[in-house]
């Protein structure tokens, strides 16, 4: 039983709309009537997507739907993983099953022949999966060669290999394309192999067949007797985003922006506002050229082996586009949005600043604003109150001759709502803040007492103060926050899992490593919101003459340790990696966690034997957890990580890290192919770190989404009379803390908002609507699929099980 496989570089919405109807109907036609099938999975997506873009992406399926399409069958090819959040996101929508057609390229494949089984989320939804050879094993086979004595050898030889691996059925399914190629158009030459083939023998029959129909076979005879992996499914080839660091940090940023941004007009329907279908269909644009850049590769086949080509360059060129796209669509759809959300702002007679909370809890944190010097001169004494005329603090971070980029420390903005505060500017002249030079290496507040010993370039000791526990491994080799920079002698000897070769014997890698030198602190800064010690450091052939300098913030009203990074990046075309150690300590049954999309990965246990151990993507957060507290780290730029050691070249098929350390990997060119070849130019990120005694996965959660996930500010002008500033919630969910809201966005006609949520603890969470429908502009509430299809409509509570995703639709008036 064959499969052929046709892979596009464009949506399928796009595809339909850009076809002549003749030609447009014809292919739905031959699709209705099954000599064609339509897949659920139209990209070859990373990791590095989040779970709200995959969502969106979702909706392609009713494309099909209008057109009387069903779909039940998702294929995901190359990629060698999926996002965990898939199996939960095609619940109820007709798509039951999954196949895999495993690229084993620098990568393990999971099993040593051909598996099916149940795949479930966290939750215990399912998939039926199978994992396929190769998605042009037919091709190797030479079915497309027209030699069907060739394949004839071939394929016994392939099948007695079954026979010798235990194969448990008597079918088996493989994919091919018409011609040895990515992106291959359809040939006859596997019907003609395939036609004579079942003409001459009587054993083995051959079909050529739709993706579903193995499937099918496999539920119907055997779905009983499969096992069930309640597992996730970690892409390798996430570290190919390395290559290409700050346009990830933009996408990454992006995505979470989107989420707020669509936060902030879900919140405007609420209020009254009616969203036009130009809106709309912006923000789906947005989606599309976030899902072309976060594709799996970055252009030529030709980028490393010659990166000044032609084809190279006009490739990356094309591929960075998309990101850059939604980058600056992404900043017009949040003045949009603004713009929808204003008129139910109350103005008053002095300056105001609103704050927006996209989130299903009340927040408390740092808020970026850009506020005019005519609002907020620079030079003038001043107050932001809130409503009780409470001073907030403010820090200003940046300016430029019409105004400033203020951060704001706000105490509880309401869920899915907003609070304001008044500027109040006196004549007195304002007192400047004075940079001092700091001659100590400890560097403390109420939370943490934070050593750094310059002579072994790193941070030596945090002390958590509340816990009085040491964050750190004191004994390990590189000290928290240094950079270690790695070259490789030969990005070839990546390549020992690759094709043919399997070479499970792993070779230490011939390589260099350096690590940052000559620490020295450069100066320190108190103010209003968080102080600051300031370093800088030296990384000969990675980092300019200037060397890396480092921020290492400790916040008044936050247990949070931020740490900022900034260097300019030497081009070097030859094989490296960077690096950031986060040696965190563990006691006696400690463990580490990291956020994927869906759920929670504990490294080498609850993910699939053979799927990315060497390194991960985390989503939100990863942690470091014991009995009685946590340790949790997160980045909103820099998404990779190795654990417990720099794991390059290893290919561990399972791999339980033997300690805490979390190494950031920062960006790499370690690719042969498809990927960039160098990095150069200005490189800025960040990581936050808190510890607490509260150990929960909602914890972890609610950090890492926070530092993800910005509080929205806007300045605005004075009106004409004396309101009183406002603390509102627009949506009341009332959800219970263990039920975390992943976004909420438009739905697709405009005539509602779809809520994705998702419950952390592995525990009920009974959302209760009765207060959010006080909100005259909403009228109902029903539950609905991924897509936005009507399930029911609620009348009273509903129960959301462990760790279950709901979407729910609220009808808008």
């Amino acid at each position: 039983q064959f499969r052929w496989t046709c892979e596009a570089a464009w949506t399928v919405r796009e595809y339909l709309n850009s076809r002549p109807k003749q030609q447009t109907d014809r292919l739905l036609k031959r699709i209705r009537e099954g000599r064609i099938e339509v897949t659920g999975m139209f990209f070859n997506f990373s990791e590095i997507v989040d779970e709200t873009a995959l969502a969106i992406q979702m909706q392609t399926l009713n494309t099909f739907k209008e057109q009387g399409i069903d779909v039940t069958t998702a294929m995901q090819n190359d990629v060698n993983g999926i996002g965990w959040c898939m199996v939960d996101l095609y619940h109820d929508t007709g798509v039951k099953y999954l196949t895999m057609g495993q690229h084993g390229h620098r990568a393990h494949v999971p099993f040593n022949k051909p598996t099916s089984f149940w795949w479930e989320s966290p939750s215990g939804k399912q998939l039926l999966a199978y994992r396929s050879e190769h998605y042009m094993h037919g091709n190797a086979l030479a079915l497309t060669s027209g030699n069907i004595d060739v394949f004839r050898n071939n394929l016994s030889e392939y099948l007695l290999k079954l026979e010798q691996k235990d194969y448990p059925l008597d079918r088996t399914a493989f994919q091919f394309s018409g011609y040895l190629t990515d992106n291959s158009p359809p040939s006859t030459r596997a019907c003609d192999i395939v036609k004579e083939w079942n003409e001459r023998y009587e054993w083995p029959k051959l079909k050529l067949s739709l993706d579903s129909e193995f499937m099918i076979y496999l539920d119907q005879n055997h779905g009983d007797r499969l096992e069930r992996k309640k597992v996730a499914w970690p892409d390798w080839w996430t570290d190919g985003f390395g290559s290409a660091m700050n346009e990830t940090k933009t996408s990454r940023n992006t995505h979470t922006n989107m989420i707020a941004t669509m936060g902030i007009l879900t919140m405007a329907q609420a209020s009254g506002a009616k969203l036009s279908k130009e809106v709309i269909d912006e923000v789906y644009a947005c989606y599309d050229n976030l899902l072309f850049y976060d594709e799996h590769t970055f252009g030529a086949d030709e980028s490393i082996t010659n990166p000044n080509s032609e084809n190279s360059i006009n490739q990356w060129r094309q591929k960075s586009s998309y990101v850059w796209s939604a980058n600056q669509q992404s900043n017009l759809l949040r003045e949009k949005a603004i713009g929808l959300i204003q008129p139910y702002i109350e103005k008053s007679n002095v300056p105001t600043i609103t704050v927006f909370n996209t989130l299903n809890w009340n927040r408390s944190g740092a808020v970026e604003v850009y506020i005019d010097h005519d609002k907020l001169p620079l030079d003038k004494e001043f107050n932001i109150l809130d409503q009780d005329g409470i001073e907030i603090q403010a820090q200003v971070i940046k300016s430029r001759p019409d105004g400033s980029y203020w951060t704001l420390w706000v105490k509880d903005i309401p869920a899915l709502g907003y609070r304001t505060y008044k500027i109040m500017v006196s004549d007195r002249p304002l007192k400047q803040d004075q940079l001092s030079t700091e001659d100590t290496g400890t560097f403390e507040n109420d939370h943490y007492k934070v050593t750094l010993d310059l002579n072994q370039n790193g941070i030596t000791s945090i002390i958590d103060k509340e816990l009085d526990k040491e964050l750190i491994d004191t004994n390990s080799a590189h000290k928290l926050g240094t950079m270690i920079y790695e070259r490789l002698n030969n990005r070839r000897d990546m390549e020992r899992l690759t094709n043919n070769l399997r070479d499970t014997v792993y070779k230490p890698l011939k390589k260099e490593i350096t690590t940052l030198r000559d620490l020295k602190i450069t100066g320190s800064h108190k103010g209003a919101i968080w102080k600051s010690i300031f370093l800088n450091g030296q990384l000969p052939e990675c980092a300019d003459e200037k060397g890396l300098d480092i921020e290492l913030r400790l916040y008044h009203k936050a247990k949070k340790i931020e740490l900022l990074y900034h260097m300019n990046k030497l081009e070097n075309l030859n094989p490296e990696g960077v690096f950031v150690a986060f040696p965190f300590s563990s006691e006696q049954g400690g463990s580490l966690a990291f956020e994927v999309q869906g759920g929670v990965v504990y490294p080498g246990k609850n993910q699939l034997e053979g799927t990315a151990s060497d390194w991960n993507t985390i989503q939100n957060f990863a942690a470091v957890t014991s009995n009685d507290s946590q340790i949790v780290f997160t980045s909103a730029d820099v998404p990779l990580v190795h654990f417990g050691d720099i794991n390059t070249g290893r290919y561990y098929y399972k791999h339980e890290p033997k300690n805490s350390h979390i190494y950031s990997w920062v960006l790499n060119n370690y690719w042969v192919t498809n990927f960039r070849a160098s990095q150069k130019g200005e490189l800025k990120w960040k990581y936050q770190i808190t510890s607490s005694t509260d150990n929960s996965l909602s914890f972890a959660t609610r950090f890492g989404m926070e530092n993800r996930i910005p509080l929205i500010g806007r300045a605005y002008s004075t009106g004409n009379k004396d309101t009183e500033q406002v603390a509102k919630t627009i949506m009341n969910l009332n959800t219970p803390e263990n039920l975390f809201l992943i976004n909420s966005r438009p739905s697709q006609d405009g005539k509602g908002i779809i809520l994705h949520l998702r419950e952390i603890e592995g525990d009920h969470a009974v959302l209760d609507f009765t207060k959010m429908l006080q909100n005259p502009n909403l009228v109902s509430v029903s539950e609905v699929n991924s897509i936005g299809e009507m399930r029911k409509e609620l009348k009273g509570p509903l129960l959301i099980e462990h760790f279950e995703t709901k979407f729910i639709f609220l009808e808008v008036r």
